[in-house]
């Protein structure tokens, strides 16, 4: 039961709508008006009645016979397009709302009526394939959905990971370049100590989260005798001259975390939603005179 207030309301109100409008619809309507047939917007339909947009303001009781038309329906689809009668009952700011005319059964052959449209059954079953269509379509967007989410995710993060992978690249480099400015350097610049070289380093990576994870191994290698100056030294490639120069080698190792965390991580089954934390690893050499 309506409260006493809803019912004034409703006898106040203009709207005349008898039964539930359904929007969108994607449909679109043809009428006759003299020019070539073009399509027009529905706006919203029921089965009483639909508003569509049109330039036309015809006058509130003029008859109009409407050829509904789905979008992107199959030529081939018999549910494809109607034709039905419409009577104009009031008119907006960008188009029209008129109340259909359709009789309980279709006329025989011979009494039929010139421009007469679908019967009530007809166009029932034309309503329903929209409505079949249309919650067709929403369920297709809520299975599709979850898929678009991690599609974005692994977006961001893959991009975060070539972002930090660069960034490291970059620092290993710079911090070698660093380390090799000494005596042989123009203006007699003083030889980096460790520490300079992994504060340079690691103010190269502050753009990267986890910065806590960074590790910076800086070696010295004279010939055969290997100086690890910070961290351990493990694997420094052979110079082709040693008599001529010192090998320098910076190496930085960094864990990089997903910007997004996604759920659905299985790690014993090495199965990820999104990339896993990975370990970035890159190790910049230079030579430099004795």
């Amino acid at each position: 039961m309506k409260s006493l207030k809803a019912w004034l309301e409703s006898l106040s109100s203009r709207e005349r709508r008898r039964a539930e409008r359904q929007e969108p619809v994607h449909l679109v309507a043809y009428y006759w008006d003299g020019a070539a047939p073009a399509p027009h917007e529905v706006r919203d339909i029921s089965s009483t009645g639909l508003y569509l947009a049109t330039n036309q303001r015809w006058y509130p009781g003029t008859q109009v016979m409407l050829s509904l038309q789905r979008v992107g329906a199959a030529e081939t689809d018999p549910d494809r397009s109607i034709s039905v009668n419409a009577k104009v009952v009031r008119a907006g700011a960008d188009g029209v709302g008129l109340s259909f005319i359709v009789p309980e059964k279709q006329a025989s052959e011979t009494n039929k009526a010139p421009y007469s449209g679908a019967d009530r059954r007809s166009f029932q079953k034309f309503l329903r394939s929209i409505l079949k269509n249309r919650g067709q379509a929403i369920i297709e967007y809520i299975l599709l959905f979850p898929m678009l989410f991690i599609l974005v995710v692994n977006v961001v993060n893959y991009g975060g990971f070539f972002f930090a992978w660069i960034t490291v690249a970059n620092a290993a480099r710079a911090g070698v370049n660093y380390a090799a400015l000494g005596g042989a350097s123009v203006g007699s610049l003083g030889s980096a100590t460790a520490s300079q070289i992994s504060t340079l380093i690691a103010q190269d990576i502050s753009s990267l989260p986890n910065q806590a994870s960074l590790a910076v191994n800086i070696c010295r290698k004279d010939s055969s005798t290997v100086t690890a100056l910070s961290g351990t030294c493990s694997s420094i490639p052979a110079d082709a001259e040693p008599s001529s120069f010192v090998l320098l080698s910076v190496d930085v190792t960094y864990t990089y975390q997903p910007f997004i965390p996604a759920g659905f991580n299985f790690p014993n089954l090495k199965v990820y939603a999104t990339i896993p934390p990975t370990s970035i690893h890159r190790r910049a050499v230079m030579r430099v005179i004795q």
